[in-house]
């Protein structure tokens, strides 16, 4: 892929982001010349993933798109400029998947929508500092619920006091719709494990009484034995065969 052979400037059609037309250095008017070239012909293959080039200004709570790719307008039904603003609006969670050494497995840090305001600028921040940004966002539109992959590099232009985000996003609603289910399902079967005690192992009875020898020798009515280790709880009745033992009259 030659990402050079493209004539993009400032007066291209559909071009809806601010660098190319604003007083910037050439150095980062040609970096976003090439990537926005890229971007396309990249998505002119079919490839499912969402190219997105975004930029932000020290200093500057805004953040907008120079690229937003055409799958992601598609799904926030939304213009080019509109991009940023709306898709901050529609996030409702953020998930980061992180791994420590001196800690087992995955740990997974979760912020809500409410938890998001107000952060904007403290995650770029993380991204500059690292060169990188790797989350899980959850977003709401008109038709539902979505989970996107975000996946990015950062570059940084101290001249113009810019930054870069070279992002793609993926769509993963299936699989994080799946790690929801199990995670209920894992919920539910805790609530059921809580609620029940299980009786096992052999249960000394007695052959005419029916009394229950516990752990401590005693022999105790097989109703009590079973409450003391059980959840169950006993109603009295009478069968039909005693019944007729008892109250032959009747």
């Amino acid at each position: 892929m030659d990402c050079q052979q493209s004539g993009l400037g400032a007066g291209d059609e559909g071009y809806s982001g601010q660098i190319l037309h604003g007083d910037y250095s050439d150095q980062l008017k040609t970096r976003v010349r090439e990537l926005i070239t890229c971007y396309r012909l990249f998505e002119d293959t079919g490839n499912p993933a969402t190219p997105y080039l975004s930029a932000w200004r020290e200093g500057d709570s805004r953040i907008w798109y120079e690229y937003p790719g055409k799958q992601l307008t598609e799904l926030l039904h939304l213009t080019r400029p509109e991009s940023a603003r709306t898709l901050r609006d529609c996030v409702v969670e953020r998930r980061v998947y992180s791994h420590h050494d001196d800690e087992p497995g995955v740990i997974t840090e979760t912020t809500g929508g409410e938890g998001l305001v107000g952060v904007g600028g403290a995650l770029r921040a993380e991204g500059k500092a690292s060169g990188a940004v790797e989350a899980v966002y959850k977003i709401k539109t008109d038709y539902g619920y979505h989970w996107v992959k975000d996946r990015a590099v950062v570059e940084i232009f101290p001249q113009d006091a810019v930054c870069l985000s070279l992002g793609c996003l993926a769509d993963v609603s299936k699989e994080m719709e799946a790690e929801e289910e199990r995670k209920r399902l894992v919920i539910e079967l805790q609530e059921a494990l809580n609620k029940v005690k299980l009786l096992s192992g052999m249960l000394p009875i007695c052959a005419a009484c029916k009394k229950i020898r516990d752990d401590q020798g005693y022999w105790t009515q097989i109703e009590s034995y079973i409450r003391k280790h059980s959840e169950a709880q006993f109603t009295h009745g009478i069968c039909p065969d005693c019944a007729k033992r008892l109250y032959p009259d009747l």
